[in-house]
């Protein structure tokens, strides 16, 4: 993992998740999702204190990466999806309550945007609990690394991906956000794309037949689509 990138989660992303805890707070009177991200900035910025401060998990730690048999070298594909997925998270509570052209959202796009939004976190968590250990913000196969096909895994190749797809529409969409719905494919699809491509590369080399066969019958990211 690069310094850039460990300064940007150590110091930059708990103070973008206090951001989005406002803004969350904020919109909350009069839209659920501003409660769902209240919550979520809240529960990120205390699960990551806890993390670093009480556990002393430094997964930043260089000893970390000598268990690697491949890695992305410059963490380029971390880069190119952090655009799009602050796009899509800040500016549309942004434009709900600072420049919102509509006089009100209807309810049940709301409960949309804000069912959308569950089903994507929940579907990230449980691909993040499914893969354990091997989950990383960096792209690598470990010496002892498996290929995970349970769980999520068994739908597509990269649930938590879809998972962050989904919470983006679902913010978008509850918000009403022009600027969150256009960002998705022009931004965050995109960079999704080329990480997938990255990771799928990775994994071929290292398991091979192994993998060609499971891709063979898994999607990327869209069931029955790609």
């Amino acid at each position: 993992m690069s310094r850039i990138v460990i300064i940007f989660l150590l110091f930059i992303s708990p103070v973008l998740a206090a951001l989005l805890a406002w803004l969350g707070f904020l919109s909350a009177r009069d839209n659920p999702i501003g409660g769902f991200l209240f919550l979520v900035g809240t529960v990120y910025i205390l699960t990551m204190g806890f993390a670093i401060f009480i556990r002393k998990k430094d997964f930043w730690s260089q000893s970390n990466q000598k268990h690697l048999d491949q890695e992305e070298k410059g963490d380029l594909s971390f880069w190119l999806i952090i655009p799009g997925m602050l796009v899509a998270f800040f500016s549309s509570p942004i434009e709900y309550l600072f420049f919102s052209a509509v006089p009100s959202i209807p309810i049940w796009l709301k409960m949309t945007g804000l069912i959308l939004t569950v089903i994507g976190l929940a579907f990230f968590i449980w691909a993040r609990k499914v893969l354990g250990s091997y989950y990383s913000g960096h792209v690598s196969v470990q010496n002892e690394h498996r290929l995970v096909q349970s769980g999520p895994y068994h739908f597509v190749r990269h649930p938590a991906y879809l998972g962050f797809l989904l919470m983006g529409l679902g913010i978008s969409l509850g918000y009403l956000s022009l600027l969150g719905l256009a960002v998705i494919p022009i931004l965050l699809l995109p960079g999704l794309i080329y990480r997938i491509n990255v990771e799928d590369k990775q994994l071929d080399r290292q398991f091979g037949d192994e993998f060609r066969e499971y891709a063979g019958k898994t999607a990327r990211l869209f069931p029955w689509l790609w």
